[in-house]
């Protein structure tokens, strides 16, 4: 038997399915037996029903062969760190494999943890089922691409993996979930899923996890398979909206089109990531196809309000596109979701400013448009880095270090704590961000009282208007008054991989 097991990320309200540890299970050989734990679910312990598993199975016809634990850099890392500790000391004997962004971001941590045996870099589906094939006895390591693991001490990490598209791989194991418990409210519909339908991105901004991870590169799930499970989702369990995973949606016009015409029937509401410069590519028939398929928000990566910026980032983008982008979605009445990445490592001073400048200039033209910002923390890349910016510079040598409160704010984007960004930058990015959603009240935020709504708007008015941030005590106190609550960036649609593509 294989464990595989989702560490807690999230609330469990905002629990969603376990896409990667499906994977992994869906490749297996038919005679491998499999469960997954994950951590995200109400009353979940995984350490337990793991420790449960093994002890049972001891000594049995199926033992458990190994325990395999998805990590991704984030909330999910620290709870990933105690339960393997805790597995390791318990069962000694049982291999444990990390697999998941983390560790293919930063292998080197993982292979100095004496209770981490195996490392699955990249895609981990064809790994694994190799890896499988080592653990029996039945093939050297050094001959598995994507693996890495402690050689006599000293770390091996394999060549890169060719990886596969979704049309290639297995189909996904609802049978082995319980799809209802997964189905939750979010904004676009009372039974939300999550799905992906498409690997990696073909753009190369020196920013973002996903080209370390994948290179420049992307491949897409046909517009009739993705249609085959999600109409299984509808049909059997009820499925009325869905979040797709994708780091880059649309790629192409004619595969966008076919898409709708067959998403459309399911009356499914759905949101999506995607480029400006691809949307903008796109016909205004186009747009309301997918307008009538039930598309409700996309997600862009605008990131800097200056040309400059984004040029340096590698982003083949312009402001003046993005605005484009924002007219046009406010003429469909489809909402776009535009992230920042705040903390330009040369000028931070002078980026803020052309930053805040330019979401104004955005909201003018689209008051409905959302806005997300992170601040810049920099990235093991394949080529150059943002910023000229050694991203391996400091970081911890072991998961001990990545789990201290320092890197966890640099993981989790909240405090990277990086040279370039001072308190007084730090300060009047959150005033600006207090300002920007008292005037502009997310439609995520579906828990704070109207009242408070009503009044920070109003006094948030007049500090929009005369661009004087600094300092909003008086918000600050309503904001307190009335309970309401930071974005909640672990809701659907703000919980995202780590270096997600823009």
């Amino acid at each position: 038997m294989i464990i595989l097991v989702n560490p807690r990320a999230t609330r469990p309200a905002n629990r969603r399915f376990p896409l990667s540890v499906m994977a992994i299970g869906a490749a297996l050989p038919p005679d491998v037996s499999w469960v997954i734990l994950d951590g995200n679910r109400p009353g979940s312990d995984p350490l337990t029903e793991a420790s449960d598993l093994i002890r049972a199975r001891a000594g049995g016809a199926d033992p458990v062969l190994a325990v395999a634990i998805t990590v991704m850099p984030g909330p999910q890392f620290p709870n990933a760190v105690t339960l393997t500790k805790s597995l390791k000391a318990r069962h000694p004997a049982v291999p444990i494999v990390w697999g998941g962004n983390f560790p293919s971001l930063y292998p080197r941590p993982v292979l100095n943890a004496p209770y981490v045996d195996w490392l699955v870099r990249g895609q981990g589906e064809r790994t694994f089922v190799e890896l499988l094939q080592v653990l029996r006895g039945d093939r050297d390591p050094k001959s598995v691409a994507g693996l890495a693991f402690r050689d006599g001490g000293r770390p091996w990490v394999g060549p890169e993996r060719r990886w596969a598209g979704p049309d290639e791989l297995p189909a996904p194991p609802y049978h082995k979930i319980d799809v209802p418990d997964y189905l939750r409210p979010t904004l676009l519909g009372s039974r939300s899923g999550v799905y992906q339908a498409s690997i990696g991105c073909p753009y190369s901004c020196n920013f973002c996890g996903v080209i370390s991870v994948y290179g420049s590169r992307e491949k897409v799930e046909s517009p009739a398979r993705t249609e085959r499970y999600l109409s299984f989702l509808v049909r059997e369990y009820g499925m009325n909206a869905v979040h797709f995973y994708d780091n880059n949606f649309f790629l192409r016009e004619g595969h966008a089109v076919e898409l709708a015409e067959r998403l459309a029937p399911l009356a499914l509401s759905w949101w999506c990531e995607a480029r400006v410069d691809a949307m903008l590519r796109f016909s205004d028939a186009t747009w309301r196809t997918l307008k009538r398929s039930g598309l409700r928000m996309v997600f862009f990566g605008a990131e800097s309000g200056s040309d400059e910026v984004l040029r340096r980032m590698a982003k083949r983008l312009t402001t003046a596109q993005i605005q484009e982008l924002a007219g046009r979605a406010r003429t469909h009445g489809i909402i776009p979701e535009f992230s920042f990445v705040l903390g330009d490592p040369d000028e931070p001073r002078r980026e803020l400013e052309n930053t805040f400048s330019f979401i104004r200039r955005l909201k003018h033209i689209n008051p409905r448009c959302e806005i997300i910002t992170y601040l810049y923390t920099p990235t093991p890349q394949r080529h150059g880095t943002y910023g000229g910016v050694d991203p391996l510079s400091g970081t911890p040598e072991t998961l001990e270090g990545w789990a201290e409160p320092q890197w966890m704010g640099w993981m989790t984007h909240e405090d990277p704590q990086v040279p370039w960004m001072t308190a007084d930058l730090k300060a009047q990015i959150e005033d600006f961000q207090l300002v920007l959603r008292s005037r502009f009240p997310s439609v995520h935020d579906l828990r704070t009282r109207r009242w408070g709504q009503e009044v920070a708007r109003w006094l948030a008015a007049r500090r929009w208007r005369s661009g004087r941030y600094g300092n909003p005590r008086l918000l600050r106190a309503v904001h307190r008054l009335a309970q309401m609550p930071a974005p909640d960036e672990q809701a659907y649609g703000h919980l995202r991989p780590e270096g997600a593509a823009r």
